[in-house]
């Protein structure tokens, strides 16, 4: 937060609690709600300038287009100063909330009084450009959106609802009781010659409050969207790592196999787990540990691919499957592949892949320690044809891995060569060989 901003939130607290109104200690379920009242006032403060605008550009276009279009129209001067002095109050009341939305969120009576303002500024429009005969009355259905959004309660927004009505009703009334003098409005004429005019106005209002609803509502999309994706997330990834969690894995491993069988494609899977892990959390501290998981997540997401088109998509799936545990889905990829293949090349494959992700991890250097991983590998079809029985094989071969001294890459249904070592070996689909 900026300095202005923190004093501007000091100002706001001291002057507040002298009015007991302001919650000095948000418990953070309060604080949560804070932050939604906050996006709620923000998109409605966002939305509201969207129409300001549209009303200062018909005013503006009506005005010249009447002017030039009848020499002898002559304005009603106090009728259009009225409007401007409605217009600017709600412009400086908008930026008033825009400036200090942060701090005002605090008071569950501050949306109640945006949408008082806003039936009072809307039916003083109406009011003074055509009375209950002026077309701004179609900006009274965009004040029960706007209650929907900032009020907590339905039954508010429904009355706010009703009083909205209830101010175009007070408008007919007092028309017809002629109590209150109603203004003309300069677009309506019952002269023939003036009807095209009238017509063009209309349809200009229409189009403009049109579009500047369709700005709004895609607006709010937009932002709900954003809220979706954000939830998204939290569902499908882990919060500390940033990688994918255990039951995205298993959906996505499920959907892998779907589409290998009909495509007769093939995929591997990978696991690798930390060595000496709970060593390292006792010598260094739960918070170093985090910081290891880190590290290793970021070296992951580095190395796995990813589509940059316009929607941005991973390729291989990398999950953080429990612990200290990892796991990536690597589709249409095999354990190794032969260089006959046109295009293919002979790290295209799964266990190069897993050494390249131990070589780098080994280069780590945490607290002038270094860290290892044993790493286990399984192929679809060839160890399994069910998430079952694929994450049982590659579960074997990463305990073997641990078993035979870590720091290690063994692929499953693989028993030879149990003194194999990490560094420097070549791969076949069923053996883990040192290379000579």
């Amino acid at each position: 937060m900026k300095i202005r901003e923190t004093e501007t939130t000091s100002l706001f607290k001291n002057l507040q609690w002298r009015f007991k109104r302001y919650r000095r200690d948000a418990t953070s379920r309060e604080q949560e709600k804070l932050a939604e009242t906050r996006d709620r006032m923000l998109l409605v403060i966002e939305a509201r300038w969207i129409l300001l605008v549209a009303l200062c550009a018909y005013g503006l276009f009506a005005t010249n287009l009447l002017a030039a279009a009848r020499p002898e129209y002559s304005p009603d001067y106090h009728q259009g100063a009225i409007l401007a002095g409605t217009l600017f109050a709600a412009t400086s009341c908008n930026i008033f909330y825009h400036l200090f939305y942060r701090e005002l969120s605090h008071f569950t009576v501050a949306n109640h009084v945006q949408v008082v303002l806003d039936i009072i500024v809307t039916t003083t429009f109406i009011q003074y450009s055509g009375g209950i005969y002026s077309p701004l009355w179609s900006l009274y259905p965009l004040l029960a959106l706007e209650a929907s959004l900032l009020l907590e309660q339905p039954r508010n927004a429904w009355l706010f609802g009703i009083m909205a009505c209830m101010a175009f009703g007070a408008l007919i009334v007092t028309g017809d009781s002629e109590s209150l003098q109603l203004s003309g409005a300069p677009f309506f004429t019952k002269d023939p010659q003036q009807k095209p005019l009238s017509a063009l106005l209309l349809w200009s209002w229409a189009t403009m409050i049109t579009i500047a609803v369709t700005l709004i509502g895609s607006h709010i999309i937009r932002a709900n969207r954003r809220k979706e994706d954000a939830l998204k997330q939290l569902v499908v990834k882990d919060q500390m790592t940033n990688l994918y969690n255990r039951s995205y894995f298993f959906k996505e491993l499920n959907r892998e196999i779907q589409r290998s069988i009909r495509y007769s494609r093939v995929f591997s899977i990978v696991f690798l787990d930390i060595d000496h892990f709970k060593e390292f959390n006792d010598t260094y501290g739960h918070l170093e540990g985090d910081r290891l998981l880190l590290e290793l997540a970021g070296i992951l997401r580095k190395s796995v691919r990813r589509s940059e088109t316009d929607q941005a998509y991973d390729i291989d799936v990398p999950c953080r499957y429990g612990g200290e545990e990892f796991g990536i889905i690597l589709p249409e990829t095999p354990i190794s592949t032969t260089t006959k293949e046109p295009g293919v090349t002979a790290d295209m494959n799964a266990a190069a892949f897993a050494e390249r992700i131990r070589r780098e991890i080994a280069s780590l250097r945490v607290n002038g320690n270094s860290i290892t991983v044993s790493i286990g590998i399984a192929s679809f079809p060839q160890h399994g044809t069910t998430p079952d029985e694929l994450v049982k094989s590659v579960d074997d071969a990463l305990y073997r891995a641990k078993n035979r001294g870590k720091n290690r890459i063994v692929i499953a249904g693989n028993e030879a060569n149990p003194n194999q070592k990490g560094p420097g070996y070549r791969h076949s689909v069923n053996e883990v060989c040192p290379l000579p």
